[in-house]
């Protein structure tokens, strides 16, 4: 008998992005939709740490293929499901359960001596809502009396920084699962940090404003918390603009 193999290529880059197909291979095993699971080398990655945290270490893949594979993408969400249902339907997949959580297999080396630290990753990558500065997430940390010991260095990307000189880096994703699962509290935007932290089981503090997808803040565990909007006329009237000129030459 043929065995049935699933192929999944992954055309987002970013680390929420492979996070989000995660639980995936072992759905695809465990109800034997499937019999191998592979990712597609056509898949698009940001940096290559993310094929090593989630696909290389995850022990329901095959391995790696040079053919092309399957890209399903849904934002849809309910009451009764998430975005991560809904990927996962989208490839005929169902395990019966719903409210899927992103999967990694790395354990994390715990430093106790960071126990203490609250920090704030600035950094994102894609859409978290019509926010321009990092104003209002301090003016959020003012009002509920919140001390925050660190911000994430700035990754040369986006970010909404705080007026804080003390910054940490980490040098590589590995190190950086280590200090998100060792840390107090975690404060970010609605990006892949939020998504990374719920797979090392670590709830986090997740900032988005106004306009921003519901299907993204797919995780019951971490706090959503929404700051509006500091955006004027010209900031709506620019993303506008924008939004008709990536229409106008889109790619069929």
């Amino acid at each position: 008998m043929d065995q049935k193999i699933l192929i999944i290529e992954i055309r987002k880059g970013g680390l929420g992005d492979h996070l989000f197909y995660s639980h995936l291979p072992r759905i695809a095993k465990q109800t034997k939709a499937f019999d191998k699971v592979y990712i597609s080398n056509h898949s698009y990655f940001r940096s290559p740490d993310y094929k090593k945290l989630i696909w290389e270490l995850n022990p329901f893949i095959d391995g790696f293929t040079n053919d092309k594979g399957l890209f399903k993408f849904s934002t849809y969400c309910n009451e009764s499901q998430n975005m991560l249902d809904s990927i996962m339907l989208a490839y005929g997949l169902d395990d019966g359960l719903r409210f899927h959580e992103p999967e990694i297999y790395y354990q994390p080396k715990i430093n106790p001596n960071l126990s203490h630290l609250n920090i704030y990753d600035p950094n994102f990558q894609s859409y978290t809502g019509d926010l321009r500065s990092g104003d209002l997430m301090e003016a959020y940390f003012k009002k509920n009396k919140v001390t925050i010991h660190y911000q994430m260095k700035f990754l040369g990307k986006r970010w909404r920084p705080i007026k804080l000189e003390s910054t940490y880096a980490c040098s590589n994703i590995f190190d950086f699962c280590d200090f998100l699962a060792s840390i107090n509290t975690i404060y970010c935007l609605t990006t892949g940090t939020a998504t990374l932290a719920i797979a090392l089981n670590k709830k986090a503090n997740v900032f988005y404003g106004n306009g921003h997808i519901a299907g993204y803040r797919h995780s019951p565990l971490n706090t959503y918390i929404c700051l509006g909007t500091d955006f004027k006329a010209i900031h709506y009237l620019r993303k506008w603009i924008g939004y008709i000129y990536s229409n106008l030459f889109k790619k069929d």
